[in-house]
């Protein structure tokens, strides 16, 4: 490697060519997910579907259930063959406010879906995880006699070591 300029990579960045400034994650954001196979507009479509009611409008988005996209469709989902109708004469109203939304001609077409158990995406619940008590300690618990070179009594020590909020690893 003598005579070129050898510089360490990190995760598809070259560290040699860094400017030694801080910077904004945002000014780099953009570059690294197109990088890394992902277009930078995945951001503004997580805020389309959390904004899905202001951009569509008390009357379309009491109909109109946000289900995702495919490339440049946008899939909307329907509750019955009614709100199915009413949709299908707003696709080119929701494609235009979509649009207008990304700031940029996203989607070219409006794909309707019976909604039939489908998760909607204005509709995902993201609530905390219930915190689950700890087991209570069993009976007689280190009690057990084994042989020290076991590999039971390995894994029987690392049991108890648990209840005694020790380290489980040895």
């Amino acid at each position: 490697m003598e005579g070129k300029k050898h510089y360490r990579r990190f995760a598809g960045f070259d560290l040699g060519k860094r400017s030694g400034r801080t910077s904004a994650l945002s000014d780099g954001l953009d570059g690294w997910l197109s990088a890394h196979g992902m277009e930078p507009r995945h951001g503004m479509l997580a805020q389309l579907w959390k904004n899905w009611e202001v951009v569509m409008g008390p009357d379309i988005a009491a109909l109109a259930h946000p289900l995702g996209h495919r490339k440049d469709i946008l899939l909307v989902g329907g509750e019955d063959s009614c709100a199915m109708q009413e949709l299908s004469y707003a696709v080119p109203e929701m494609l235009e406010r979509v649009n207008a939304f990304m700031d940029e001609d996203y989607f070219h077409k409006v794909e309707l879906h019976l909604l039939l158990g489908k998760e909607s995406l204005r509709r995902v619940d993201i609530t905390p995880v219930p915190v689950i008590p700890p087991p209570p300690r069993p009976p007689r618990l280190g009690a057990l006699k084994l042989p020290p070179d076991s590999p039971v009594a390995a894994c029987y020590a690392a049991y108890v070591r648990c209840f005694d909020g020790g380290d489980d690893k040895t």
